[in-house]
């Protein structure tokens, strides 16, 4: 018997409109997974968060009104299992270290070369997640 492979319900925050769209427009392109919604500030990630329950949440570091640490701890207190992946124009070790802090599953560069690849890999490792705890 084939297990259905899960839809991966996942939440972005970035105030880069631009990028948001861009990046709203991969999310959805990809097979099994949903896009539950969109913020442009770390406030209203957690607003969301707590209204969609994603099972994956993609958020910038630096945002307006609160940062994506910020809503990664937040996010991370209320949600433990939720997957979080923080994406930054600044790739520096500060801003990676403070996200482990806090309990980022994932750092990506937003000029990485891989970002597509990336991304696409932790959706289909929270998939695997998802199918392990529904089985």
């Amino acid at each position: 018997m084939n297990a259905q492979v899960p839809i991966v319900r996942v939440l972005i925050a970035d105030n880069n409109p631009d990028f948001l769209s861009a990046l709203a427009q991969y999310v959805r392109s990809i097979p099994g997974v949903e896009l539950v919604g969109e913020a442009v500030d770390g406030e209203d990630a957690i607003k969301k968060a707590e209204a969609t329950y994603p099972d994956l949440i993609i958020l910038d570091i630096i945002m307006p009104k609160k940062s994506g640490i910020e809503a990664l701890s937040a996010i991370k207190d209320k949600f433990p299992d939720v997957t979080v992946v923080m994406i930054s124009i600044n790739e520096g070790q500060s801003y990676r270290k403070l996200a482990e802090v806090y309990r980022v599953d994932k750092y990506i560069g937003k000029n990485s070369d891989d970002i597509h690849k990336e991304l696409l890999e932790i959706i289909q490792a929270t998939q695997q997640k998802l199918a392990a705890k529904n089985s």
